[in-house]
């Protein structure tokens, strides 16, 4: 029980510290759903560095009532890069998540419990195609994968990265005509950028590896 109430606690510190960050000029206030993601993303992280089983089954539950579809940009080119053999971290997923918190629960029957709920919610409001939509990859150490991807007009376009912590990553979007218009480049490889499109048309993301080794990314675009 002392473990759920830590997770809790986290969660509200979680909140209060995304509420207050990327609050340049430009920069949109995020939605629910990425804010959400956000939270999941770092409770996950949480997680994992102090082998919480709570802490990864409340981030399997957030992002369990997330609905996604895989992304389909236009079009996806792959950085190039130096190929390492660093060990592999867990995707975010609520499957790894739960998989890795029945582990950490070491045999408890309240967060085994927990862990079942979400398996049973999990799948009932994922996989709508008007949700947000996520893909998984890997962008090689020093070098950038770049998207292209349709965002319509008048609606507020979001995009949040997430990696595994070993780099810093940079997210970049520009225009059609080449101009950037929004960015995070701060030193961590959780980035989030919003943007209104005055026109339906394709933008350029590019995720830019700042670091000695791969990272693996998740993205999730609205």
């Amino acid at each position: 029980m002392k473990k759920i109430f830590l997770t809790l606690a986290f969660i509200a510190t979680a909140q209060i510290s995304f509420s207050q960050e990327k609050t340049g000029e430009a920069q949109q206030p995020a939605s629910e759903q990425m804010t959400q993601l956000r939270l999941a993303s770092d409770l996950a992280r949480y997680g994992y560095e102090t082998y919480s089983a709570s802490a990864l089954i409340e981030a399997a539950r957030i992002l369990s009532g997330v609905p996604t579809h895989e992304l389909a940009p236009e079009s996806f080119d792959k950085g190039e890069g130096t190929a390492d053999d660093k060990a592999q971290k867990a995707e975010l997923s609520v499957e790894q998540l739960l998989k890795d918190a029945r582990k950490y629960a070491d045999g408890d029957a309240t967060l085994l419990a927990l862990a079942d709920q979400v398996k049973v919610d999990n799948g009932v409001s994922r996989g709508r195609v008007n949700g947000p939509s996520k893909t998984v990859e890997r962008v090689l150490a020093h070098s950038t994968d770049t998207y292209c991807i349709k965002f319509y007009a008048g609606s507020t376009a979001e995009v949040f990265v997430s990696g595994d912590g070993d780099t810093d990553l940079d997210v970049y979007v520009y225009d059609a005509n080449g101009n950037l218009i929004t960015k995070d480049d701060d030193y961590t490889d959780d980035c989030y950028v919003a943007f209104i499109p005055y026109y339906t048309t394709v933008f350029t993301i590019k995720i830019v590896n700042r670091g000695s080794v791969y990272n693996q990314y998740t993205m999730w675009t609205n």
